[in-house]
């Protein structure tokens, strides 16, 4: 499946989106606003929204690079996609670009958002503030750091966020915050937080396990709402989660690190339908 999204992020969960139109049409939640509180690079809302199976999606991320990208193409997409036209793929403007990154809160949102955008498509794996850049810093690897920059494709899938800015929500707020303040009479959320066990490598906005407790804490409390959890499979979440909700084990091929099969389990509340089997290629259970 071809990527909408202008950002690669590890763990992506861009190849689930046939299966939560598939769980939004059996609950008959199409009419919902599609809410991402760790969303990343979205992948996943951006594609149902092009294919018109969402009327609306909500983009919220709490890493205020993530957030500051996302804010910029809504709102100031004309100065943020010249940049881009403009970019010079060069191990000298990486180690600038890094400089903006790390002093983040002393830039303007324009200036993270591309810095951000240019980590991210120069990183291994998109890895913004943990990865270095593609080919080494000698630029001696099979790849080089413009391997990931494609610039025509790119400019194409921000114009193409761009057209749809009217129906897309940016917010930066915590995500656990970003639930509980939501109407969830409207809103299907699908949660994708930073992994458990690998979070801290792969993240800027890592999450300890108080919060992990305190998400499943409030999941539970919210009997009324519509979600869908993702996370990677590990005795702690499941301990979280056992006996009040449904958890299924799934597998994502992804291309992270070591381009391995993602062992990973979907939770969502027991009275939420799920198909009895998954057809997509990229989705197994």
């Amino acid at each position: 499946m071809k990527s909408v999204s202008p950002l690669r992020y590890p763990g992506g969960k861009s190849r689930m989106a046939g299966l939560l139109a598939e769980i939004r049409s059996m609950n008959g939640l199409g009419q919902h606003a599609l809410a991402e509180p760790f969303a990343g690079g979205a992948g996943a809302s951006l594609l149902l929204l092009f294919r018109e199976e969402a009327e609306r999606i909500r983009v919220n991320d709490a890493d205020p690079a993530i957030f500051s990208f996302w804010w910029t193409l809504i709102n100031r997409s004309a100065p943020f996609i010249e940049l881009l036209r403009r970019a010079k793929v060069t191990m000298n403007e990486w180690r600038v670009q890094r400089e903006v990154v790390r002093g983040r809160s002393r830039v303007s949102k324009l200036r993270l958002a591309y810095a951000a955008f240019y980590l991210n498509r120069c990183n291994r794996s998109g890895i913004i503030m943990n990865g270095g850049p593609i080919g080494g810093v000698a630029q001696t690897g099979k790849w080089k750091l413009d391997a990931r920059f494609p610039k025509p494709e790119l400019i194409r899938r921000c114009e193409r966020v761009v057209e749809y800015r009217e129906r897309i929500n940016v917010t930066g707020d915590d995500g656990l915050e970003f639930i509980r303040a939501s109407d969830v009479s409207k809103t299907f959320f699908f949660i994708d937080p930073p992994y458990f066990n690998k979070g801290a490598t792969l993240y800027l906005n890592a999450l300890d396990h108080q919060y992990h407790c305190e998400l499943a804490g409030t999941l539970r409390s919210m009997q009324e709402a519509a979600w869908v959890l993702t996370y990677d499979d590990c005795p702690e979440i499941r301990q979280l989660y056992d006996g009040w909700a449904t958890i299924r084990p799934f597998g994502l091929q992804y291309t992270a690190a070591d381009r391995r099969q993602g062992a990973e389990v979907l939770i969502c509340p027991k009275w939420l339908r799920l198909p009895s089997a998954q057809r997509s290629l990229a989705v197994k259970w």
